[in-house]
């Protein structure tokens, strides 16, 4: 069991490097510091932001790759904060990955929104 947790894991960072807001942000970050626009730190703070919500974002849609899931389910699974997980999911919704698809026990259930 532990093997397959962190393989996802793994899996879920590799994704969240290779994510194309991430790429931007390195990309341009050289730039906006040499500008003035923004400090080292914050540039810094940003990047581990992003990987952050990335990795996390990445680790709930493995959660609910296989069928619609609720926070509470995909939080324990996880091993994040209910209120973590319904942040990202909002996220995810706003950029039309996740949707609402029913409801269980007074929750909603989510899954990968399908294109």
């Amino acid at each position: 069991m532990q093997e397959t947790a962190d393989s996802s894991k793994v899996e879920a960072m590799a994704k969240a490097f290779a994510d194309e807001r991430l790429r931007w942000l390195i990309g341009k970050g050289d730039v906006l510091v040499q500008r003035g626009e923004l400090t080292e730190d914050r540039f810094k703070e940003l990047v581990d932001i992003a990987i952050r919500e990335e990795f996390e974002r990445n680790i709930i849609l493995k959660q609910i790759e296989d069928g619609p899931r609720s926070v509470s389910k995909i939080a324990k699974a996880a091993k994040m904060e209910s209120d973590r997980v319904l942040w990202n999911l909002l996220a995810m919704m706003k950029w039309n990955q996740v949707e609402i698809v029913g409801e269980e026990k007074r929750e909603y259930l989510y899954a990968v929104k399908e294109l």
